[in-house]
């Protein structure tokens, strides 16, 4: 469920060589069918190439920054419902405190645990990152319902008490909450992402920028190795910057999740006893 495109399956360093070499090939593509035409080409004929070379790169910028900014949307998206499961964990933590014992207790516990596999505390090794992260989110799922079973056994308890209201289990509340929660968020790194189309609509714009580019600097005779490789690296990183932040397992970006890491050191201290005092808000 982790891979939701195809090139979710290629290591991040593979894309970005092959997506480089690529560049490169089709500028010399297009330099080789340039020089061949160059014996036929006249002044206009020069002149229509550039004008079609500045409009194709043109174009491919546009869709660069369409795309980036799609890409950008979705990781402010993931950061934002990250943030909400740190809330909504938090005030299930405090709600917990009116429950009775054992459920009390057992309802903190848990909520710990999930806090510290939703804030990924501890190291995932890279080639079996995907495998760790689908174990994290099976137990993070366990863990959401034993939650739910406490919160009903809790509604059962109440029940039998003279004046009952179903409407007074604030904590039944938060645990639906936090279920929502981490389908949104599921959602939003898996499923909600680029579609494929507009990869491939992106790679062939790109190519056919690089042919014409080629095509152009072929008529004229003249093109600088320095400049053509430079041009390919530059539009070949912003697309494997795209590629990464649209990943559901990112390499050069990273959500920052202090606010969970904060939060369960506070859970932590408040099941130890410490005094919480300022020394949460401190962060001493």
């Amino acid at each position: 469920m982790l891979v939701a495109h195809f090139f979710d399956l290629i290591p991040i360093w593979l894309l970005l060589v092959g997506t480089l070499a690529a560049m490169v090939l089709f500028i010399e593509i297009g330099f080789r069918l340039g020089k061949k035409g160059q014996t036929r080409a006249r002044k206009a004929q020069t002149s229509q190439v550039r004008a079609i070379m500045g409009a194709g790169l043109g174009l491919l910028a546009f869709m660069l920054a369409f795309t980036f900014s799609t890409a950008q949307s979705h990781f402010e998206t993931r950061a934002q419902n990250l943030a909400e499961e740190a809330r909504i964990a938090r005030n299930a933590y405090m709600q917990a405190d009116l429950l009775v014992e054992p459920n009390r207790s057992a309802a903190k516990q848990l909520l710990k645990d999930y806090i510290k596999l939703r804030a990924g505390i501890g190291e995932l090794s890279g080639n079996k990152a995907k495998e760790q992260i689908a174990e994290l989110l099976r137990r993070s799922e366990q863990i959401q319902h034993k939650l739910w079973l406490l919160a009903v056994d809790t509604e059962k308890q109440a029940e039998e008490e003279p004046g009952f209201d179903n409407r007074d289990n604030p904590f039944m509340v938060s645990v639906l909450a936090l279920t929502d929660i981490h389908f949104t968020r599921l959602h939003a790194a898996v499923m909600n992402r680029i579609p494929f189309t507009i990869w491939i609509t992106l790679y062939l714009m790109a190519a056919l920028s690089m042919i014409i580019m080629g095509y152009q600097a072929g008529l004229t005779d003249r093109r600088s190795p320095v400049a053509t490789v430079t041009l390919a690296v530059a539009f070949s990183a912003v697309i494997i910057l795209i590629a990464d932040l649209d990943r559901p397992i990112m390499s050069f970006f990273e959500i920052n999740k202090q606010l969970l890491v904060d939060l369960y050191d506070y859970m932590d201290a408040d099941l130890r006893g410490t005094d919480l005092g300022l020394e949460y808000y401190r962060g001493d």
